[in-house]
């Protein structure tokens, strides 16, 4: 899980974001509903949290209502991990990451 308070899921906030490679969470109040990476060089926590508030994502992560972030080294494996974790957790995938 993503440590850290959760922010609101707002343009004000959203750009305030670190604009460094990581892993992100995103919320509809309580529920996790999506986890995400930014890689690093043009794509940030911040892009990637820009362009789901956009909608270029779909409306289901433009609906949330809270995040959550975490800058790291290496987001893809840090990705995984957490992916894992909430499939270890709650026997199930998240919805947007049938394959794992």
């Amino acid at each position: 899980m993503i440590g850290g308070k959760p922010y609101k899921f707002n343009s004000k906030n959203v750009d305030r974001s670190p604009d460094k490679p990581g892993v992100y969470a995103l919320y509809d109040d309580s529920e996790l509903i999506y986890y995400g990476r930014a890689q690093g060089n043009t794509v940030t926590i911040r892009s990637r949290l820009q362009s789901h508030l956009r909608g270029d994502e779909g409306s289901c992560t433009q609906n949330a209502t809270h995040y959550k972030r975490e800058p790291c080294p290496n987001p893809v494996t840090r990705e995984k991990e957490l992916l894992e974790e909430f499939k270890k957790t709650h026997h199930r995938n998240l919805p947007q990451h049938e394959a794992l």
